[in-house]
C-alpha cells in the first residue's frame, strides 16, 4: 500500500499481512467527503504533534485533517497476545497537567482540533493519582482536560469519597463501560468548581 502524506509525517498503512498481534481492520478509512479518517500503520511510528512527539500505531483524524486520537500500540488481544504483553511494550511520556508534571503510559491520547490534548486514557492494568480541584484522586481510566490544560473530568476508583458543601459523595459509573477517559463521573468547571449533577 502507498505511503500517505499528512501534516504529521508520511504514514505507511498496514499491508494486510497479519501476524499474531495485528488487528483485522481496514488499514485506511475515509470520510464520505474522501478525507482521511484513520490509518492503521504497518509499524508503530514516532510522529510530531503540537503537544509533543508520540508513537502511534493507529491514528484517527478530524475531517479537516487534524489528528483526533492516537494509539501508541493497537494490537489484537487474544489467546496468543495478552493485554499485559501489549502494555509492556507501550511507551511512556511526560505530560504537564494543570501545572504539574506526570509520567504516563497512555493507551490513547485524544486531541482537540487545535492539537491540544483533550484526554489521556490509561492501560487497564495501570492506575494513577492526579491532583484535582477536589484533592488527590486515584483513577484507573485516565484524565480529561480543557483546552487550557485544566482538569475537566476524572473517573475515581470505586469507593472514593469527595467532601462537598452539600455532603459527601462517591462518584462512580457503576454500570458504564468506559473505553476512553473523557466525560467521566467527577466533573469540574474550567475555574475548578465541582459540577454536581
Amino acid at each position: 500500500m502507498s505511503v500517505i502524506s499528512t501534516k504529521y509525517g508520511n504514514l505507511l498503512p498496514c499491508s494486510g499481512a497479519s501476524d499474531y498481534r495485528k488487528k483485522h481492520r481496514c488499514a485506511v478509512c475515509l470520510y464520505d467527503s474522501r478525507a482521511l479518517k484513520s490509518v492503521y500503520l504497518e509499524e508503530p511510528q514516532v510522529l510530531s504533534f503540537p503537544s509533543g512527539e508520540y508513537q502511534a500505531e493507529l491514528i484517527t483524524f478530524y475531517e479537516d485533517g487534524n489528528a483526533k486520537r492516537i494509539f501508541p500500540l493497537y494490537g489484537q488481544i487474544s489467546a496468543y497476545w495478552s493485554i499485559e504483553e501489549e502494555a509492556e511494550y507501550a511507551p511512556s511520556y511526560d505530560f504537564e497537567i494543570a501545572g504539574e508534571k506526570y509520567h504516563i503510559k497512555p493507551e490513547c491520547i485524544f486531541f482537540y482540533p487545535s492539537g491540544r490534548i483533550r484526554s489521556i486514557t490509561l492501560w487497564p492494568s495501570d492506575e494513577m493519582t492526579f491532583n484535582t480541584p477536589a484533592g488527590p484522586i486515584k483513577t484507573k481510566l485516565g484524565i480529561e482536560l480543557y483546552e487550557s490544560g485544566r482538569i475537566r473530568s476524572i473517573e475515581p476508583v470505586y469507593g472514593t469519597v469527595i467532601h462537598t458543601p452539600a455532603g459527601d459523595i462517591k462518584p462512580f459509573k457503576y454500570r458504564a463501560v468506559m473505553m476512553h477517559a473523557e466525560n467521566a463521573t467527577l466533573k469540574f468547571t474550567e475555574d475548578g468548581n465541582l459540577i454536581l449533577n
